[in-house]
């Protein structure tokens, strides 16, 4: 029995603790269910209720062999995929094609295996493919075309930064307000883009930008 249906929705941040760590023994098969888990710390603030600063501190204190950066992938990409699809595609694959929907504003449906995707090949051409069908460097090289007309990387402690940013500002304004959060890469500087937030919460969004730049990353356990 799953480690979710046997405790519930209503797990303890113990039971948590407890259910991640054993998770993290599975490897990437276990990402969507440790993503579940994840955002159910962090939707219902038992971090914080238990004492910690942040969700962030708890994680990197109780789950250490998987770094914050780590987590808000698998967090991000539970929140929006089954696990069926997870387990069918990957975790990072559809963490590449969720960025990649962010820029081309395509929808997404149940069989996100069909959706095309733009391909550039080493001739300078575009190949045309489903996203069942490209690899995860495939769907990288799709995603800088569509963000750049040249290739550009985005610097890895910056990708790290932003996975941060994009969990903090999910976690600031779940239930608040729909904002949107995306990046692009322009003169060698890595942009942020932030819409949606209310004038209301500006305070919020301030405080999520906040806790995003004070996230450290954890190192797996040796």
């Amino acid at each position: 029995m799953r480690l979710m249906h046997a405790m519930g929705s209503d797990m303890t941040l113990e039971q948590a603790r407890d259910a991640m760590n054993t998770l993290v023994r599975q490897g990437s098969t276990a990402a969507h269910q440790i993503g579940t888990i994840y955002n159910h710390v962090v939707n219902r603030k038992l971090a914080e209720l238990a004492g910690y600063k942040s969700a962030q501190d708890f994680f990197t204190q109780q789950v250490k062999a998987l770094s914050q950066a780590t987590l808000s992938t698998y967090g991000a990409v539970a929140r929006t995929f089954p696990e069926a699809v997870c387990t069918q595609y990957g975790v990072y694959h559809l963490r590449a094609l969720m960025r990649y929907v962010e820029v081309t504003g395509d929808v997404l449906n149940s069989d996100p295996g069909t959706l095309g995707i733009d391909v550039p090949q080493e001739d300078g051409k575009v190949l045309r493919k489903p996203f069942s069908d490209c690899s995860v460097d495939e769907m990288e090289r799709a995603l800088r075309a569509k963000k750049a007309p040249t290739p550009v990387r985005v610097p890895v402690p910056d990708q790290a930064r932003l996975l941060f940013f994009e969990d903090s500002i999910f976690r600031n304004f779940s239930g608040v307000a729909e904002v949107r959060f995306t990046s692009n890469r322009q003169d060698e500087k890595t942009l942020l883009n932030v819409q949606g937030v209310p004038m209301s919460e500006v305070p919020r969004l301030i405080q999520a930008l906040q806790q995003g730049l004070e996230a450290q990353p954890s190192l797996a356990a040796k």
